[in-house]
């Protein structure tokens, strides 16, 4: 088959996020904690605050805690592990920073730019659809210098169209507005519920870009599982010329 369409998720799978959070976390530490004299390293407040993420992560994803909530805790938590004060209001001093010049310090997964290159001067119709908030996304997609391959009406966020993946509403939004009558669709993400399940729900092909080589959740069957980009490039190559 040859693709008309193929869309992506953008963190974890355009962006290595956990180099573009470290990176931002670090500047945020830097201005509002290690500013107030604590001596204390990054690296031992990070590992504190990164169990912390994980810990709340499940909670925040069935909605057992607002983002606010979540992020009030991984960071107050984190504070009290090393007897620093801090209060509420800090910590979304901390966050509402960390919004702003997250988009600063983005980084691009490894070896994806030749891949989405390569992509674009096949004529595919290419875009984003990703949870989270306009602004943000948007920054970081500019940041990357991503617009050559994405135009803005392409980058669908579910903020903007007021729904979020795994609900295939925001899949049918996405195809009404880039390809409206194509019938070869491609999504790649890296989570299975969200990308994975999302897509397929929605009548369109999908491949798990694995990188943290998770174990998949249902019997759902996508196009490929692929666990760095040289395997994702490969997958995209075979199957276009299928």
């Amino acid at each position: 088959m040859k693709w008309e369409i193929i869309c992506f998720d953008l963190d974890d799978t355009l962006v290595d996020y956990e180099q573009t959070f470290k990176r931002a976390v670090r500047h945020c530490f830097s201005r509002f904690v290690k500013k107030s004299g604590y001596n204390i390293s990054f690296e031992v407040w990070f590992a504190a605050f990164k169990k912390f993420c994980d810990l709340y992560w499940r909670d925040y994803q069935q909605r057992n805690l607002t983002r606010s909530e979540y992020r009030r805790r991984r960071f107050l938590d984190t504070m009290r592990t090393f007897n620093l004060k801090a209060n509420e209001d800090l910590a979304d001093m901390f966050h509402h920073y960390f919004d702003d010049v997250v988009s600063q310090f983005v980084v691009p997964m490894k070896g994806i730019e030749p891949l989405l290159n390569r992509l674009y001067h096949q004529s595919i119709k290419m875009g984003i659809i990703t949870n989270g908030a306009g602004k943000i996304q948007r920054n970081k997609i500019r940041h990357l210098g991503f617009t050559r391959f994405f135009s803005d009406e392409f980058v669908i966020v579910s903020e903007e169209v007021g729904v979020e993946k795994p609900n295939p509403a925001i899949f049918h939004y996405t195809l009404n507005k880039i390809a409206p009558n194509s019938k070869y669709k491609l999504y790649v993400g890296d989570s299975w519920e969200l990308d994975v399940l999302g897509a397929l729900e929605a009548g369109w092909q999908a491949i798990y870009f694995n990188t943290r080589k998770q174990l998949p959740a249902t019997v759902h069957q996508p196009l490929a599982i692929c666990y760095d980009v040289s395997e994702l490039a490969s997958s995209l190559s075979c199957s276009h010329r299928l």
